[in-house]
């Protein structure tokens, strides 16, 4: 019950969603409006960003260190920190949740991500 409070702020609080392909360079499959506005690109054009063109070393360590997380427990939260939108702007978000996305196999299809309260800097 307590996750579904939580799922119930976040949604009241505002975010966007991306869906991270699983792969060796993990890509953008999927976006919400948020999401491609945070991103500046298109829909068509989010296949061609990966997770490693967003994030600098301080951030791609944190993804490292949460994925093992979300791997065994199907979610992480992932402290606030600064990205890079495809058009070079910094930009900052106060918290991040990242989940796996399991197939009907129950095998991971992608992981998803939703970042709080971001804005440009």
């Amino acid at each position: 019950m307590d996750k579904l409070n939580n799922l119930k702020q976040i949604k009241e609080i505002g975010f966007n969603g991306c869906l991270a392909g699983w792969q060796l360079h993990p890509v953008f499959i999927f976006a919400n409006q948020a999401g491609l506005d945070m991103l500046e690109t298109t829909l068509v054009a989010l296949q061609d960003v990966s997770l490693d063109k967003i994030f600098d070393e301080a951030g791609r360590k944190a993804l490292c260190n949460v994925v093992p997380q979300v791997m065994q427990q199907g979610f992480a939260l992932v402290p606030a920190g600064i990205g890079m939108s495809t058009m070079g702007r910094h930009v900052s978000f106060e918290q991040a949740i990242a989940w796996k996305v399991l197939t009907e196999e129950n095998t991971v299809h992608c992981l998803a991500f939703a970042f709080i309260n971001w804005s440009f800097v």
